[in-house]
């Protein structure tokens, strides 16, 4: 019995393997010329280059997507940009309030001052 199963083994093998190569023997191999291979290779490389662009794009609409969305979220709560802006207003005031300032100190100084003649001066008394 063992032998049996050995020998049907053995002949399962073969017959495969006879059928194998009398398939693969049957279908003649076209040699492809130089002027086919090049057409194959850059119907290829279009093929290709078409895939890795729209890889490319596909990318490119995602880092966009993702941008957008932190760029969406950083402006609605933007503390620190709210109190740059308010820090700006104070300084702009405060400069505004300064040149205000100097601008009287300077006209006050271009006066002249009339000193009245009568300048009497009264010792205070204290109780």
């Amino acid at each position: 019995m063992k032998h049996r199963l050995i020998s049907s083994v053995i002949l399962l093998v073969t017959a495969s393997t006879l059928a194998f190569f009398t398939v693969a023997n049957d279908k003649p191999h076209k040699k492809m010329t130089l002027a086919e291979k090049g057409e194959q290779a850059r119907q290829e490389s279009a093929e290709f280059e078409q895939t890795q662009l729209q890889k490319a794009r596909d990318a490119a609409k995602t880092t966009s997507d993702r941008e957008q969305e932190i760029l969406a979220k950083s402006q609605s709560n933007d503390w620190e940009a709210q109190q740059l802006e308010k820090a700006r207003a104070q300084s702009d005031e405060r400069l505004t309030r300064q040149q205000k300032y100097l601008q009287q100190a300077q006209e006050a100084a271009t006066q002249t001052r009339k000193i009245p003649k009568d300048t009497s001066i009264e010792p205070v008394q204290s109780d």
